[in-house]
């Protein structure tokens, strides 16, 4: 297990499964309605890693929206966040941490645990191998 810290901008508690984005825009590639991204992946009650966000202010409401319909992800957890997504995970009360380490993005994937705490603690409990 491999414990790194992080700079909790919205504190929260969150244990749970990872999916994993590159590149994520909120308006146009996440469905509000279901919690799932463009590509049909599901982000509800998992914990979102993102690498960097792009998009438009509506991206804000687009995460909202996510809690609104109760598909929200667990935690959100970035290399480098954008003020977007920040108030997003504001009005939404979804835990957000940036700061993630380049190379530690680079190991997550999809199906991996993570827990995070308020105090910004960031914990990679499991990451299943490639098969």
């Amino acid at each position: 297990m491999a414990s790194y810290r992080l700079k909790p901008l919205v504190p929260g508690y969150a244990e749970g499964e990872t999916v994993k984005v590159e590149r994520l825009s909120f308006y146009g590639e996440v469905d509000p309605v279901k919690g799932e991204l463009y590509d049909g992946r599901s982000i509800a009650g998992k914990i979102l890693v993102i690498g960097r966000s792009r998009g438009s202010t509506v991206g804000s409401y687009i995460i909202y929206g996510l809690k609104y319909y109760g598909v929200e992800p667990k935690a959100i957890v970035m290399v480098k966040s954008e003020p977007i997504v920040v108030v997003g995970a504001v009005l939404a009360g979804i835990p957000l941490y940036e700061g993630l380490p380049r190379e530690v993005f680079e190991k997550i994937r999809d199906g991996c645990t993570l827990r995070v705490r308020p105090t910004g603690e960031m914990e990679l409990l499991e990451c299943p191998t490639e098969g």
